[in-house]
């Protein structure tokens, strides 16, 4: 009953109200016309995590965007409303990768490639099983991080029903960390994004890293050395996996 959120702001009596998601799109106009009323006595925030939300679609505007990424930014400058960036960082961990194979009980002598996201077409984790499937003869195990949910089984059921034996779906978890710190590549299969946290996470773990460069990113990417584009040449890209990956013709299982 998401009209309770009315109840929890005059009990609760916020100096600042924050939506992490644009709320007209989850939360009724009566609710929102009291929230935004203009007498009001809190400020409010407002962000998105999405590259399709439309500014000029939305009726209810903050007294302040924060945003995730310089691209969303320029996009809600139309709004004249004052914006922020608040950006996740790319940090620079410390692990232990042989503790961390051990742990999940992967084979020290295979190569392990990892993504990470809900299985959705945007997504596209179609294409790292296409990839697979080419790969067999490889020592390569390919690993999946993140849930399969309903609202999703139209696209991610057919693809399990062909799975290659080389992909391991590990669902959703909370030890994603965990395998950062086990793998020795990422591949990121998306075609929509705004700023995603997984290959700033990847990066914080100095894995080589292959995605496209969607126009989201502007050029936030392009002198990172562990990073290499790709696109819908998936020729290419098994290449590219290869080399990454180093692999020997002794490493043909």
């Amino acid at each position: 009953n998401k009209s309770k959120i009315l109840e929890i702001i005059e009990d609760f009596k916020p100096d600042i109200i924050h939506f992490q998601e644009i709320p007209q799109f989850n939360l009724s106009a009566f609710v929102l016309d009291v929230i935004f009323k203009k007498d009001r006595n809190y400020f409010i925030i407002a962000t998105t995590h999405g590259s399709l939300t439309n500014p000029s679609e939305i009726s209810y505007h903050p007294d302040k965007y924060i945003l995730v990424s310089e691209w969303s930014r320029q996009r809600f400058i139309e709004t004249g409303v004052e914006t922020d960036i608040w950006e996740y960082p790319i940090e620079d961990y410390v692990f232990d990768k042989e503790a961390a194979q051990k742990e999940l009980g992967l084979d020290p002598t295979y190569k392990h490639v990892l993504n990470v996201g809900l299985f959705t077409p945007g997504k596209n984790q179609g294409e790292i099983f296409t990839i697979a499937r080419q790969l067999e003869k490889y020592k390569i195990k390919f690993h999946f991080v993140g849930n399969q949910a309903g609202n999703f089984e139209d696209y991610w059921a057919p693809l399990m029903k062909h799975k290659p034996d080389n992909c391991v779906i590990w669902g959703e978890r909370n030890d994603v960390d965990t395998f950062y710190a086990a793998s020795d590549m990422f591949y990121f299969s998306s075609k929509l994004e705004l700023n995603p946290l997984s290959v700033k996470e990847a990066l914080s773990y100095k894995l080589p890293s292959i995605f496209r460069k969607l126009h989201t990113y502007l050029d936030t990417y392009d002198n990172n050395s562990l990073i290499t584009y790709i696109n819908d040449d998936l020729k290419l890209t098994k290449h590219i996996i290869l080399e990454t990956l180093q692999i020997e013709i002794n490493d043909i299982r």
